[in-house]
């Protein structure tokens, strides 16, 4: 009999790799499922997930404690400005970044904003924009940050698609009569069109769930992941009620989540 020492190694590494995933997988998750087992505890800052309880999600449209509703509106808000505004920008370079020569500078000074430190980025503006120019900090200096943060991820999204575009359809269009504006709607648009709705997805997503860069540029303006921060860091009787509101944000982000992979699986 053969050995196969190469392929001994292949299923060797493969099931490292998959032992070494788990762990990161389960240390990510682990503390999310946590949380949302103790959104159903009648005593959540225990700990203990027992016994069980739905008083924390009936309690959050209550008086009081529905005062996160101003917030997640804000915060709403915010995410469709930067959602359309990111997906416009990114499909704007998308489409040209494939036809540039030497674009690889290009690419990379726009994708240099993810590993830049998110509270640097808003400390940036806030001395940029109230120390220096004297402007005031607050909704759209909350968007602008969102829309420096979510930029790089939009156009990723978009470049996923826009480089596996024939341009050759473009050309065969335009033989056949057809304007510039409609070989885009006719032809560019639907077969990028899981890449866009993928880059206005996560741009909403991410920010949605932005808080670092929020804390400098925020001014007055209070978003649902500030208000979730302050409120779990006081000691309120309003501390219980962040598990369960919690726990519908990262569901409804899950979700959000798994429809713009789903677009780009489909853009592949």
């Amino acid at each position: 009999m053969r050995h196969n020492p190469a392929g001994l190694f292949t299923r060797k590494t493969v099931a490292v790799s998959i032992v070494f995933g788990a762990i990161a997988m389960a240390l990510l998750y682990i503390p999310i499922v946590g949380l949302a087992l103790l959104s159903f505890s009648t005593q959540p800052l225990s700990g203990i997930p027992w016994p069980l309880t739905l008083e924390w999600y009936a309690s959050l449209f209550e008086g009081n404690n529905a005062k996160w509703i101003g917030p997640l509106g804000t915060s709403v808000a915010i995410g469709l400005i930067v959602s359309t505004a990111a997906t416009s920008v990114a499909l704007l370079i998308g489409r040209a970044l494939p036809v540039i020569e030497r674009r690889g500078g290009i690419l990379a000074a726009y994708l240099s904003v993810l590993v830049m430190p998110g509270i640097l980025v808003g400390i940036a503006v806030l001395i940029f924009y109230r120390g220096l120019l004297g402007i005031r900090t607050g909704f759209w200096s909350v968007v602008l940050v969102h829309f420096i943060w979510a930029l790089p991820f939009a156009l990723l999204c978009i470049l996923l698609v826009a480089v596996r575009f024939d341009r050759r359809l473009l050309e065969a269009a335009k033989d056949l009569g057809a304007s510039r504006y409609r070989q885009f709607v006719d032809v560019e648009l639907p077969l990028m069109l899981p890449g866009i709705s993928a880059s206005a997805f996560f741009s909403f997503l991410l920010s949605f769930n932005e808080l670092p860069r929020t804390l400098y540029a925020r001014g007055g303006v209070t978003t649902l992941p500030y208000y979730i921060w302050t409120a779990s860091s006081a000691h309120s009787s309003q501390v219980s009620l962040i598990y369960a509101l919690s726990a519908v944000i990262m569901l409804a982000s899950f979700l959000v989540t798994l429809l713009a992979m789903r677009l780009l699986m489909r853009a592949e």
